[in-house]
């Protein structure tokens, strides 16, 4: 068990036994500042501990929650029933006794096995080593339910990538690809980055939608195809 699991764990518990009931808002104001900063502390390391499992359905539950405190119970209460949501989730999650390979599969946006062989290589015509970064950094973001920089990130690398073709734009890049190569770049030039491109380019307004990890997780595929073909292009004699 990785120690973000066993942490998260151990934080769980502490959590629910955390005797926040026994402060109100009726109670002096530095009792109630003291039971808040005890309990912001707990919170925020069970939020830090939760984000680094890198598990892509719990990092939402715990994305948007603000453990700081300016010392009224009310919203500790408030923040605790929150913690319950991931908690909860936590715990039926370890209940598959795959749930710590199950999440690190999961919150990969690209294989780490892929990954490392585009790492591997050492006599590339081209330097991948940026490419390396934008991928580790979408894994990262991806996995912590970041999914504004994972959209950036996605395309960033559309637009890094067609010097590997020989191309100058990923336009190119699919319409000289073979076929069935073709149809699946496509999706990431057609559907992949005009959401890269939403989130980019909109201007704030009234009320704002944010990213989920529903608009992300479809082109899982076809960037690592994508990444797979960087490497065998980068790879040709």
């Amino acid at each position: 068990m990785t120690t973000a699991i066993s942490l998260a764990i151990q934080l769980a518990d502490e959590i629910v036994q955390f005797p926040l009931g026994n402060c109100g808002p009726s109670d002096d104001p530095d009792k109630q500042y003291a039971y808040c900063a005890a309990f912001r502390d707990l919170a925020t390391r069970f939020i830090g501990a939760i984000k680094r499992i890198g598990d892509p359905d719990l990092s939402p539950l715990v994305a948007e929650l603000d453990s700081s405190s300016e010392g009224i119970i009310t919203e500790a209460h408030e923040l605790r029933a929150r913690l319950y949501v991931a908690i909860d989730a936590l715990r039926e999650a370890m209940q598959d006794p795959t749930y710590e390979a199950t999440a690190a599969a999961n919150g990969a946006f690209i294989s780490p096995e892929v990954l490392l062989i585009l790492k591997s290589l050492s006599a590339a015509r081209l330097d991948p080593a940026k490419l390396v970064r934008i991928c580790e950094e979408l894994n990262d973001a991806y996995a912590r339910a970041n999914y504004i920089s994972a959209a950036l990130l996605l395309r960033a690398t559309i637009n890094h990538v067609p010097t590997a073709f020989g191309v100058e734009t990923f336009g190119e890049v699919v319409a000289q690809s073979s076929r069935s190569i073709k149809a699946i770049l496509g999706r990431l030039n057609e559907d992949a980055r005009p959401i890269a491109d939403l989130h980019t380019h909109l201007l704030m307004r009234r009320n704002e939608y944010l990213p989920s990890k529903n608009q992300l997780e479809p082109y899982k595929a076809a960037f690592e195809v994508l990444i797979q073909e960087v490497i065998i292009k980068l790879t040709e004699a």
